[in-house]
């Protein structure tokens, strides 16, 4: 019996030894260091409003052809009349694409691009420059890079002439 009181003693003891005797300051202090940080909310950027000026009216249900370009250093001009697709499947070229276009895919390197409007642009090369001037429907075009190293340049509209660069990446 002796030694059941002492065992229950001892457990006692240490059961009271165990528990936290620390303030509430002393916990929420400790929580400071013990708890997974958390992530600042940086707020997402408003991206600049469209203007007018800069949107083309397009009918998207039409349904237009490819148009490509196969060769390599050669300058080339191509119009979209019928909101056509364009590939460009060469390396070291100047297109110059006039209209508006349902896509336009670069499929080479180190292309100089001019580009009326687009929905969307899809590169599958590197160290192309594509500078385009107008939103179809007013909306911005997606952009889509399967390798990195592209410049993709939005620039002012002047009816009549080549635009001029706003120096505004997009």
């Amino acid at each position: 019996m002796k030694t059941l009181y002492t065992v229950v003693l001892f457990l006692s003891i240490a059961s009271v030894g165990a528990c936290d005797f620390r303030s509430g300051t002393a916990k929420e202090e400790m929580e400071k260091f013990s708890g997974t940080p958390t992530p600042t909310i940086s707020p997402t950027p408003t991206p600049e409003p469209i203007d007018p000026a800069d949107v083309v009216q397009v009918d998207a249900s039409q349904e237009g052809g490819l148009l490509t370009v196969n060769n390599s250093t050669q300058n080339k001009t191509v119009t979209c009349s019928k909101f056509d697709r364009v590939m460009v499947n060469a390396s070291g070229g100047a297109v110059t694409i006039n209209g508006a276009c349902r896509q336009i895919m670069v499929n080479g390197n180190s292309n100089q691009i001019t580009a009326d409007a687009a929905m969307e642009f899809v590169f599958n090369g590197t160290g192309n420059t594509l500078k385009y001037s107008r939103f179809v429907n007013g909306k911005r075009p997606t952009i889509a890079q399967n390798q990195a190293g592209n410049d993709i340049e939005k620039t002012a509209f002047e009816p009549g002439r080549r635009p001029q660069s706003t120096g505004k990446k997009k």
